[in-house]
């Protein structure tokens, strides 16, 4: 809690960073849609979600006041993120394992 990121930043790190989280992140995503097969609407499921939560994120950081408050829902946001991301394709691995193996 004592971290500048959540104390003192203006948010743009948290807006630069997970910019670069979903550019990842859609990736391997954008990937298993265009394949299509089972766990293709999972992944756009999850492609639309982590869009969702960025463009949450750049109307939080331009439209809150700056603050400690701003700078929580921009860090929350972003964890959202990383669990959406996560359990997509933990989820997205388990359809494919299951066809393969049955």
């Amino acid at each position: 809690m004592n971290q500048p990121a959540l104390r003192t930043s203006s948010g743009a790190i948290w807006l630069i960073t997970a910019t670069v989280f979903t550019a990842v992140c859609l990736v391997p995503l954008i990937g298993i849609v265009i394949t299509g097969g089972a766990a293709a609407s999972v992944a756009l499921i999850a492609t639309v979600l982590l869009a969702c939560l960025l463009t949450a994120m750049f109307i939080v950081r331009f439209t809150m006041t700056p603050g400690t408050r701003q700078l929580r829902w921009l860090a929350a946001s972003m964890l959202s993120m990383a669990v959406v991301a996560l359990i997509a394709m933990v989820i997205c691995v388990m359809i494919v394992w299951a066809s393969v193996q049955g």
